[in-house]
């Protein structure tokens, strides 16, 4: 009767309990409308495995009244090294679930499993060799290496061992579209011999071991493959390269984290503010180029660019800069003896440090002598000695010594700023010019000779014969002398004017292509940049860039390679950098002083430079330090469709930290820097013929007026 009443009396406390609940629902349900949970609204209704099918299964979503197939897979990783990147399809391809299980393996253990696999190996290595199967042979070598390799890395405690599976549920709409997909992701890793292998009867551990935190269920030694740092790191859908941030111009989009990558060629941590930017034809080289050079001055930089196919003057003019067209028969003079003041640095007896400013007259000198080898094809020691003397007693007539005074008049003059306002400054004396030392050079070597016709009656200097011969035609009175041979002056513009107060000075050669002294003005404008621009006092406050476009024709110039080394190493000090910019890397590769050019880069802008064969790749991996996945990434072939986007994809790298970008810029932006023929036409930014006509006509049509008694 105890036990009765005791069970009668709970049953009486349950109906009074689900009274009391429904009476508080029903109050629930008056008062506030009951809302799901964010886990009820994502909670699985369950699962279902099918007897009669084995590589599948179907989760159910009663809400929805569906139910979605799915197949468990386990990814089998290939004997191959893996790169960064090698597995972002996978990772990408849409509704799946992976989990990547991980456990340490203690150093013991870790040997004692690489001891194996070396004996293995070079166990299978004897049997290849005795059955006369040289690749399995190769193979079976190359696996025993890099297994011996990791072994000592162990041993040193410079890596550890892991074992690890990686499991993959893959979901579709249908069954046809689940096949599709797994067909697809298959072909999208199997290139470097990894594989997904279908699961079959165990689809509900698979399922299970795939959802996020939940253990592993596939314990089968035979599931677990061997795994050291490196291969962890690049299997990882969670580890993307970054470049840390420093300011700098946002170049583009991250494409592992989509985050924006900034380029800061002046980043603190840099060795020296050298970069190099690197891409085949059509591979957004210049592109890229533009919008860096257009975004640093923005930021307050200043630039000197030599521009090999006039493409930077439109956008060189909208950022407020000028645009100088050297042609033969021009207006514009380039003197290669101008001489300007230098920023030295020396040491007092009591250790401090100051600068002074001189004038070095010693490496002008001794560029003159190289810009004189230059045109000659090569001097011997007796004609270099003697351009050497007739340089020297120019200078020396002139009254030029290490003083910078000497470079001035005495007195000062009036000069109108820009504003209006008049200052009181010295006036630099003129230039001396190429015929100022052609005339010391008929006094030196000649008798009975008259240097206003530079004429002579007979040669004293036997080794002067050739130098009198061959200078001549770079005077003025010849076509190829007037752009050398002069006070250097850009449209009656005056250098020191223009590269004080113009942020982006781009010289435009294009004029001149082909022509026999393009690679003496290519030389001589580099010059210019560097004595000029880099190493004027008066710009030592801004960061500057010397921009050679197309460097690699450097390579035709004896000495250039050499000249613009000494450029990358020293123009940190002078708060500058060098970019070379160039489509082709095989000449710098090839050449010492080459290598030794790009190796200054510590910031470098890498597109795509087109198919490599595996001597030239491993030499770029070498130099560069570059992984096997960004070697992929550079080393691809153009695209075969329209709908291919990757141009503009490359590697950023600022000094040690790289990133896999697409260089990004506004559609307005567009507008100024694309050179797309295709793209200017779409939007009608191609001038026609007969805009071009129309313009001419406007030009010759204006009205003269008088200025200061000339007709302009």
């Amino acid at each position: 009767m105890k036990l009765f009443k005791k069970k009668q009396d709970t049953q009486e406390g349950t109906r009074t309990s689900n009274k009391k609940k429904n009476k508080k629902k029903e109050i629930t349900t008056l008062e506030e409308p009951k809302r799901e949970s964010y886990m009820d609204k994502i909670s699985l209704e369950g699962f279902n495995i099918p007897v009669d099918i084995r590589d599948r299964g179907y989760q159910i979503e009663q809400r929805a009244g569906k139910e979605y197939p799915f197949r468990s897979y386990i990814l089998n990783f290939g004997n191959t090294s893996i790169s960064t990147g090698e597995l972002d399809t996978l990772f990408r391809a849409g509704a799946l679930n992976i989990n990547f299980h991980l456990s340490k393996l203690t150093k013991s253990q870790a040997v004692s499993k690489y001891k194996r696999a070396v004996t293995d190996e070079a166990a299978r290595a004897i049997q290849m060799a005795k059955a006369g199967n040289e690749l399995e042979y190769t193979e079976a070598i190359k696996a025993r290496d890099k297994a011996d390799l990791l072994l000592q890395e162990i041993s040193d405690g410079y890596n550890d061992g892991f074992l690890g599976t990686m499991v993959i549920t893959l979901f579709g709409e249908d069954d046809k579209t689940l096949d599709n997909m797994g067909m697809l992701i298959q072909d999208s890793v199997e290139h470097n011999e990894h594989s997904l292998r279908p699961l079959y009867n165990r689809q509900r551990d698979g399922w299970l071991s795939s959802l996020p935190l939940s253990p592993n269920n596939l314990t089968s030694a035979v599931d677990k493959r061997f795994f050291d740092r490196t291969a962890i790191v690049a299997t990882s859908p969670f580890y993307s390269s970054k470049i840390p941030f420093s300011g700098g111009v946002p170049l583009g989009e991250n494409l592992h984290n989509r985050n924006m990558e900034f380029l800061n060629v002046f980043a603190p941590y840099l060795e020296n503010y050298s970069s190099l930017i690197v891409g085949t034809s059509g591979s957004g080289k210049s592109f890229s180029n533009k919008y860096i050079s257009s975004s640093q001055i923005l930021l307050g930089h200043r630039i000197f660019s030599i521009d090999p196919d006039g493409e930077n003057g439109p956008i060189c003019v909208l950022m407020g800069g000028k645009e100088v067209e050297i042609r033969e028969g021009g207006k514009n003079t380039i003197n290669p003896c101008a001489l300007t003041e230098e920023e030295i640095e020396h040491t007092l007896p009591d250790g401090r440090r100051i600068s002074n400013i001189i004038v070095p007259i010693g490496s002008k000198v001794g560029r003159l002598v190289s810009f004189y080898n230059k045109i000659l094809g090569g001097m011997n020691a007796q004609e270099k000695e003697v351009i050497k003397k007739a340089i020297l007693d120019v200078i020396h007539k002139w009254g030029i010594t290490e003083d910078p005074e000497s470079l001035y008049e005495v007195d000062k003059r009036p000069v109108r700023q820009s504003n209006g306002e008049i200052v009181y400054k010295k006036q630099r004396k003129p230039e001396f010019t190429l015929s100022d030392i052609y005339k010391q050079l008929i006094k030196n070597t000649t008798s009975q000779y008259n240097l206003d016709a530079l004429t002579f009656e007979n040669i004293i200097d036997p080794d002067a014969r050739r130098l009198l011969k061959v200078l001549r035609g770079y005077l003025r009175d010849r076509p190829d002398g007037i752009i050398f041979d002069g006070q250097t002056q850009f449209g009656g513009e005056k250098i020191e004017n223009l590269l004080d107060d113009i942020p982006w000075v781009n010289f435009n050669i294009k004029a001149i292509e082909g022509s026999d002294i393009y690679d003496i003005v290519f030389y001589v404008l580099t010059v210019l940049g560097w004595e000029y621009f880099v190493k004027r006092p008066s710009l030592r406050k801004f960061r500057k860039r010397l921009k050679i476009e197309e460097a690699w024709r450097m390579k035709h110039i004896e000495g250039a390679m050499l000249f613009v080394e000494e450029l990358a190493r020293r123009s940190r000090k002078y708060n500058a950098g060098v970019d070379i910019i160039t489509q082709d890397l095989k000449p710098f590769l090839n050449d010492q002083n080459g290598q030794a050019v790009v190796k200054q880069a510590t910031s470098a802008l890498f597109l795509r430079i087109g198919a490599m064969n595996n001597d030239e790749k491993e030499e770029l991996k070498s130099i560069f330090n570059l992984s096997e996945g960004e070697l992929d990434v550079i080393c691809r072939k153009p695209p075969e469709s329209e709908n291919d986007q990757s141009k503009g994809e490359g590697i950023i790298r600022v000094g040690g930290s790289s990133a896999y970008i697409k260089v990004n810029v506004s559609e307005e932006m567009r507008g100024f820097i694309d050179t797309d023929p295709e793209y200017l036409i779409q939007n009608g930014l191609m001038p026609s013929i007969d805009e071009i006509i129309e313009e001419e006509d406007e030009i010759t049509s204006a009205p003269l007026e008088e200025k200061e008694g000339v007709l302009v």
